[in-house]
């Protein structure tokens, strides 16, 4: 794919968000060096292994990976004969291995099995030995331990010696020379490694040494004295001597690392890699991104995609998502509509989201979009118009558009923003469908933008073409930046004119120039984008509905399962109460056969025994009448019974039995309910539910939403004062009004009821892009 496309989708930019999560240098190159892949295998492993990454994240944590140079050259340098790594390489090279261990031991401390785990396990070196020998050998901050060698502590030990000698030494003849006022403070420094006195001009004959420089002022000489030119010479010779010991340290350290170069660069790499997948999860996670189903059949599917740089601008909440479907029966989508609707955007978009999927990167889109495997993408967006060259935008256009034409193929997608345009209208059009109409043979995806009438024509009647628009604003002539797939759009130019406030007889006089026909077509596109946009709210309402009702659904079901669980408990202890009982009363009843027998059958213990059978007899029959009156409260039901159901304080009326009379329909409040007969018991008839009864052939469950638009501020008070009253009595928390923007009387009378009224617990406008101050929420209190 040719970078010049990919700089005008802006791709870099998308890559240095994600690099900007890595931590290692390496991974920030890994990163901003992808680029999109014709591998579908490898495509589809890429971005198994972001989610692998992200699903870690989320069910446990981030992996112990921090900031990490690029090492190869360090690594590499161990291979080059005398030469050694300087401290702080080493360090980084600890820094590499402690990495690595830490994050094997992070993988095999998962739960779940994941493949990045399982790939990059064994490829993760552990070798505690030469991180031990590089932590003896020095400290974190890079300075040589005396324990490194024997050789070194005996250096260490000796310079430390000969250094409390000349302290000594110095420290006697500063005293020395500050009695006899040699020097203002008694106080040594060093120059060229020896130690020197800094001794007042004027008196440094009286000081035997050498002199080793003055101050800037030449008040101050700096003499060695000769009592000290042994011992310093001595602590120079010892400091050369641990020198090359510590040289000779750093070597025996960088062979250790240099038997380890092959694995130490492999382990570099795995650390690179996974820190680089592992950004890509925590950019997923920041956008709320998945990965779409990559397929090879020609279809692209965008399902709720959204612009990178438009999600990270204005937010997840404020970017308008692009829904877009191009199949075998569309191949070539022509978007239509005004200036700043969003054309150009969309095409961005599906060229962007296109080549970051095809990285392995997951994007802002629906889990159930598809994104094709194309091999290209090719574009003609924006001034293309060169100086250098003396090109006209025309000239420019039409060389972009000869060179997509002879590079495409049933692989390609294809973007091109407002094809045929820079030249005569009718030329450009005419040109513009000679040219779709050879994309189309040669089977390329094409999305293009035009403003040329004909081609809604033509995008209309050609097989594999389809019309699209972006979504405006008809009532406040905005645009809504909402992407309209099947269906042409109005330009809205004479209504954009006359919303900024150009003379109404200019704009009368232009409309009389334009054909007659086409002001009829422009005229037919206003009112079918009118009626789509009403019948999209009123979808959108029946959708909000539609997910309440199965919330509903859900809760009601979880209840009778509930009850159906406590019934079973219920059951199961009353057949242990039973069998314990029963044999209770055998046991009673043995014992009493056993006593008639043992006493030879006199009267009196036959009486007793009579009176304590008839006991046991009386106690079955108590048994037997409740339990009955328990089934008998399962006798059948009837349509317009008022029932009961049990465990709950939910009650109603039977609208409905089935045919074996085994479940019925209970109209609860606003809410039908199947039931099952033995869940049910009979009720006394309440005045709710009478009242239920009484409307529940003749009435409608009540609305959620009023629309005044258009009312006399009285005709709008009685509608909203009836619409408040069965909102709330249905049973109905939340509602809407819509009264439009308009001179503001509507919202005005509305709002004066809302204040007066006493079911009503707040109210308020709705968000921006769902009506704003057009539409006020109204929420009942309970």
């Amino acid at each position: 794919m040719k970078q010049q496309v990919l700089d005008s989708l802006e791709f870099s930019k998308v890559l240095g968000f994600i690099a900007n999560y890595a931590s290692t240098e390496l991974a920030k190159e890994i990163i901003l060096n992808k680029k999109p892949s014709t591998d579908i295998d490898f495509i589809r492993s890429e971005g198994s292994l972001v989610n692998d990454a992200k699903n870690i994240i989320i069910n446990n944590d981030e992996p112990p990976i921090y900031y990490l140079p690029d090492l190869y050259k360090t690594i590499s340098k161990t291979s080059i004969k005398g030469s050694f790594l300087q401290t702080r390489e080493i360090l980084e090279i600890y820094k590499l291995l402690k990495i690595s261990r830490k994050l094997n031991a992070f993988f095999k401390n998962l739960k779940e099995d994941y493949n990045i785990s399982k790939i990059y396990l064994d490829q993760l070196l552990v070798d505690k030995m030469l991180e031990h020998h590089i932590t003896t050998t020095m400290d974190e901050d890079g300075n040589i331990r005396s324990s490194a060698s024997k050789k070194l502590r005996e250096i260490r030990n000796e310079i430390r010696d000969k250094q409390e000698l000349l302290d000594r030494v110095i420290k006697k003849l500063l005293k020395n020379f500050a009695d006899s006022y040699l020097v203002q403070e008694e106080y040594v420094t060093r120059k060229d490694g020896r130690i020197v006195v800094p001794v007042k001009a004027e008196h440094k004959r009286q000081v035997n040494g050498f002199i080793h420089g003055e101050s800037s002022t030449g008040q101050t000489v700096y003499i060695e004295p000769h009592e000290t030119l042994e011992l310093n010479n001595e602590l120079l010779s010892l400091s050369f001597a641990e020198k090359r010991e510590i040289e000779n340290i750093l070597r025996q350290l960088t062979k250790k690392i240099s038997e380890n170069k092959e694995t130490l660069k492999f382990t570099l790499r795995a650390v690179s890699e996974i820190d680089a997948y592992f950004a890509a999860a925590k950019y997923s996670i920041e956008i709320m991104g998945s990965f779409p189903e990559i397929v090879n059949n020609g279809n692209l599917e965008i399902i709720e995609g959204r612009h990178p740089l438009l999600l990270k601008k204005f937010g997840r909440d404020k970017t308008i998502p692009l829904h877009l479907l191009l199949n075998e029966n569309n191949r070539i989508v022509v978007i239509t509509g005004p200036n700043a609707g969003g054309k150009t955007v969309v095409l961005k978009t599906t060229g962007l989201l296109t080549a970051l999927a095809l990285c392995g990167f997951h994007i802002s889109i629906h889990s159930d979009s598809k994104i094709n495997l194309f091999h290209q993408i090719l574009i003609d967006i924006g001034d293309k118009q060169s100086l250098e060259d003396d090109l006209s935008t025309f000239s420019s256009h039409l060389n972009n558009i000869k060179d997509i034409i002879e590079s495409s193929d049933s692989k390609s997608l294809i973007l091109i923003d407002e094809i045929g345009t820079g030249t005569d209208p009718s030329e450009g059009a005419a040109l513009a469908q000679s040219i779709l109409l050879e994309l189309y043979k040669k089977r390329a995806s094409v999305l293009v933008t035009t403003h040329h009438g004909n081609l809604k024509i033509y995008a209309n009647e050609y097989e594999g073409f389809e019309n699209a628009s972006m979504e405006f604003d008809s009532e406040y002539l905005i645009p809504t930046y909402r992407f309209r797939q099947g269906f042409p759009g109005a330009s809205y130019a004479f209504e954009v004119a006359e919303r900024i406030g150009i003379r109404k007889n200019i704009i009368t006089e232009a409309r009389n120039y334009l054909d007659g026909t086409k002001t009829k077509v422009e005229d037919l596109l206003l009112d079918l984008e009118k009626k789509t946009n009403q019948l999209s709210e009123k979808l959108k309402y029946a959708e909000i509905e539609n997910i309440r009702l199965k919330g509903l659904t859900n809760l009601y079901k979880e209840k009778i399962d509930t009850l159906e669980k406590k019934k079973n408990e219920i059951i199961k202890k009353a057949k242990e109460d039973a069998d314990f009982y029963l044999r209770d009363v055998n046991k009673k009843v043995e014992q009493a056969i056993q006593k008639i027998k043992e006493s030879q059958a006199s009267k009196d213990v036959i009486r007793e025994e009579k009176k304590s059978i008839e006991e046991i007899k009386q106690k079955n029959e108590n048994l037997i009448q409740k339990t009955f009156d328990k089934v008998s409260d399962k006798k059948d039901f009837s349509v317009g019974d008022f029932v009961k159901i049990k465990d709950t304080t939910a009650d109603g009326i039977i609208i409905e039995l089935d045919g074996n009379k085994k479940r019925a329909v209970v109209n609860s409040g606003n809410i039908k309910l199947q039931v099952k007969l033995r869940d049910l018991i009979h009720s006394k008839k309440s005045e709710k539910v009478e009242e239920r009864r009484e409307h529940l052939y003749d009435s409608v469950l009540p609305s959620y939403r009023l629309d005044i638009r258009g009312f006399r501020a009285e005709e709008a008070e009685f509608e909203i004062i009836k619409f408040l009253d069965q909102a709330y009595s249905g049973g109905i928390e939340q509602v809407e009004i819509l009264h439009g923007k308009g001179t503001g009387a509507l919202k005005k009378t509305a709002h004066e009821i809302l204040n007066q009224h006493d079911k009503v617990k707040n109210y308020y406008f709705a968000k921006i892009e769902l009506g704003g101050e057009g539409i006020t929420i109204v929420e009942f209190k309970n």
